[in-house]
């Protein structure tokens, strides 16, 4: 059985081999994250550090949510023109 030192080294020289996947994977991702926190995801609008928690008791929770979904958004729209730019 492989440990997953191997298997990170596999992933790695991968997506330095094809870097659109790695664009499409990460905007994957950030859509993930831009509809959990449009649907009011607790997962996804929880607050990770001392500034998001500042920025939060500040703006209130709708507009800290719908920012941050909109951060994400703005990820995932990134993400996909890298990988739209990267196909061959």
């Amino acid at each position: 059985m492989r440990n997953m030192e191997e298997i990170f080294d596999q992933v790695k020289v991968f997506f330095e081999l094809n870097p659109k996947y790695a664009y499409l994977v990460l905007s994957i991702i950030f859509l993930i994250f831009a509809i959990g926190n449009f649907l009011n995801k607790n997962w996804a609008i929880d607050p990770a550090n001392s500034t998001q928690k500042f920025n939060y008791k500040i703006f209130g929770h709708t507009i800290f949510r719908s920012t941050k979904g909109l951060l994400y958004l703005l990820g995932f729209i990134a993400g996909l023109c890298g990988f739209i730019m990267h196909l061959e």
